[in-house]
C-alpha cells in the first residue's frame, strides 16, 4: 500500500503543479492582457492620428503650391549698367536717366508679363538713339536680366555729328 500512497502523493504534486501553471498563466493573461489591449488601442489611435495628420500635411502642401502660383512677383526697380567703352559722365547719366524714364511703365508689372515680351524689349532697345548736347548717343543693349529688378547691360556710342537744336 505504500506504493499506492506514494503514487497518489506524486499525482497530487503533479496535479498541483499543473494547476499552479494554469493559475499562473491565467493571472499572467489577466495582468498583461489588459496592458496589451491598452497598447493596441493606443496603436489604433496613433494610426488614426497619423492618417489625419498625413492628409492635413498633403492639403497644406497643395495649398502652399497654389499660394506660390498666385503670388505675384512684380518689377520693383530698373538698374542700368553701362559697359566699356563708356562715354563722358554727363552723357552716360543723361542717357541712363532717359532710358529709366522710358522703361518706367514696366515697374509694377508682373515678372511673367515682362518675361513674355522680353524679345520686344530687346528689339525696342536694340539701337535706341538719344540726343544729348547736340550729339547722338546710340544705346546698344547687350543683356537684359528680368527678375524683381530689371538689369540692363548696355553700351553707349556717341556719334560725333552734331544735331542743331532749334
Amino acid at each position: 500500500m505504500n506504493s499506492t500512497n506514494e503514487r497518489k502523493l506524486w499525482q497530487r504534486y503533479i496535479a498541483l503543479f499543473v494547476l499552479g501553471g494554469w493559475l499562473g498563466a491565467a493571472v499572467f493573461l489577466v495582468l498583461y492582457g489588459n496592458e496589451l489591449e491598452e497598447l493596441m488601442l493606443m496603436n489604433q489611435n496613433l494610426k488614426l492620428q497619423y492618417d489625419r495628420l498625413s492628409d492635413e500635411m498633403d492639403n497644406l502642401k497643395e495649398s502652399q503650391k497654389e499660394q506660390r502660383k498666385r503670388q505675384e512677383v512684380t518689377i520693383e526697380e530698373i538698374r542700368i549698367e553701362v559697359l566699356e567703352p563708356k562715354p563722358d559722365a554727363y552723357t552716360e547719366t543723361e542717357v541712363t536717366r532717359r532710358l529709366e524714364k522710358d522703361l518706367a511703365p514696366l515697374r509694377g508689372k508682373r515678372v511673367e508679363q515682362v518675361g513674355e515680351v522680353q524679345a520686344i524689349i530687346h528689339e525696342m532697345l536694340r539701337r535706341r538713339e538719344y540726343v544729348v548736347e547736340g550729339r547722338t548717343a546710340e544705346v546698344r543693349v547687350k543683356t537684359v536680366v528680368i527678375s524683381r529688378i530689371i538689369r540692363l547691360y548696355l553700351t553707349i556710342e556717341v556719334k560725333n555729328e552734331t544735331i542743331g537744336l532749334r
